[in-house]
Parts: C-alpha cells; sequence; structure tokens
C-alpha cells in the first residue's frame, strides 16, 4: 500500500501517470476525499487527458468522464506516478460510487471559507500535507494566515499546518475549526518560537528543508 508520507498533494498534481503496460494515462488534476465525523481521508486521483480534451469537456462537448485510481494501485512516484494497473481496470467519475454526496474533489475544498470557532473567516485551504505518519494537515493561506505569519517575522515558505482534529464541522460551504482566531494566534507564535530553536540548533550547514509551522497541542493559557 502505497503512502503519502512527508507529501504535499501539490507535489503529485499534474505528474504523468502511466500504467503497468507503460502507456502514459494522462496527468494527476485532482483528488477525491471522504468526509466522516468531520474526519479527512483522501479516496481517490482523479486523472485529465489532453488541454484539448479538459477545454471540450469544459464547454459540454464531450461528457467529463475522468479515470480514478485509490492510492493501493501506484507502485512508485518519481517525476511521473506509476500504477500497479492499467487504464482499462481504472473506474472514472461517471461510474457509480466513484463520487457519493460525502465525497468532495479538492478543487471545490479549496474555494471553502475557513472559519473560527466564533466564526471568523481566517483563510482557505491551499494544500493538503501528509505527515511521516501519514496524518493528513490542512495547508491554510490568505487572509488571517498570511496576516499571522507576516507579522511574527516568518520567511514566506512557512506552511500554516492545521490537523484534522481541530476541525469541528465541514459543509459544502465552509470549515469550521475548534479554536478561536485569537488561540490559533497565540499558538502559531508559540510554535514559530519553537520552530526557530530548532532551526538554530541543526548542525547541518545550508540544510534546506522548508519549515512546517504545526498548530498542536493544547491552546496556550488564557484562551480556553
Amino acid at each position: 500500500m502505497f503512502e503519502c508520507c512527508n507529501l504535499k498533494l501539490s507535489e503529485l498534481k499534474h505528474k504523468s501517470v502511466y500504467g503497468s503496460d507503460g502507456k502514459k494515462i494522462g496527468r494527476v488534476t485532482d483528488f477525491i476525499f471522504r468526509f466522516t465525523e468531520n474526519k479527512i481521508a483522501l479516496k481517490s486521483v482523479v486523472l485529465g487527458g489532453s488541454r484539448v480534451e479538459e477545454l471540450l469537456e469544459d464547454v459540454h462537448v464531450i461528457r467529463d468522464k475522468d479515470p480514478v485510481f485509490q492510492l493501493g494501485c501506484i507502485d512508485k512516484v518519481t517525476d511521473h506516478v506509476y500504477l500497479k494497473t492499467n487504464c482499462n481496470s481504472l473506474q472514472t467519475t461517471l461510474d457509480t460510487g466513484t463520487i457519493t454526496p460525502e465525497d468532495m474533489k479538492l478543487t471545490k475544498l479549496a474555494k471553502l471559507r475557513v472559519l473560527d470557532s466564533d466564526g471568523l473567516n481566517i483563510g482557505n485551504v491551499i494544500d493538503i500535507w501528509f505527515d511521516t505518519a501519514n496524518k493528513i494537515w490542512l495547508v491554510l493561506g490568505g487572509g488571517f494566515v498570511e496576516e499571522t505569519l507576516e507579522r511574527i517575522g516568518t520567511r514566506p515558505n512557512i506552511d500554516f499546518l492545521v490537523p484534522d482534529e481541530f476541525i469541528k464541522s465541514i459543509t459544502p460551504k465552509e470549515i469550521k475549526l475548534k479554536w478561536s482566531k485569537f488561540q490559533l494566534s497565540a499558538t502559531c507564535e508559540r510554535e514559530y518560537e519553537k520552530l526557530k530553536r530548532e532551526v538554530s540548533s541543526r548542525e547541518e550547514v545550508g540544510d534546506s528543508r522548508a519549515p512546517q509551522l504545526r498548530l498542536t497541542g493544547a491552546p496556550p493559557r488564557g484562551f480556553v
């Protein structure tokens, strides 16, 4: 079973996908997630065809019928994605059960507002990250998130990560978190100070690993 350990889905998007017969099937264009009890799970990967084919689908000249595959179908990932199976055995987005009312594509998820516990808009989901234990984290950007990162002086490539246990509810219109904007901001500052100490203590010269600012643990005292 292939696992997306320490991987952002943006790193898979647009990669070409080849079947077990060596033939190119398409390229990664989207991801389908399943939501159960406000937990997120990656259900399958959506493939697109050529730009002409995608354009014809967008203007409804041809039906939007894209192949999909689950992570278990992946053999390896390099500059391309290689599957253990061929194109003929893959389901498509038009097949029954491929996309259910409990499912949502990442392109749709990225358009949802992310609200704090008081209903204030704090940004949007710009990516999904799987940590080294294959746990899912939301990568947030825009609005309050960018303002907070700028205020505490972080570098532009630092990510604002939120684990799925911080999610209170998910609807077709929005994602609501369990923490307030002030709790998130205070925790962000605390985690950034911890991150700076970790970075400064690295012995390797020129370590290019991009920091990941994770919001974890209990809220700071005085915010509960």
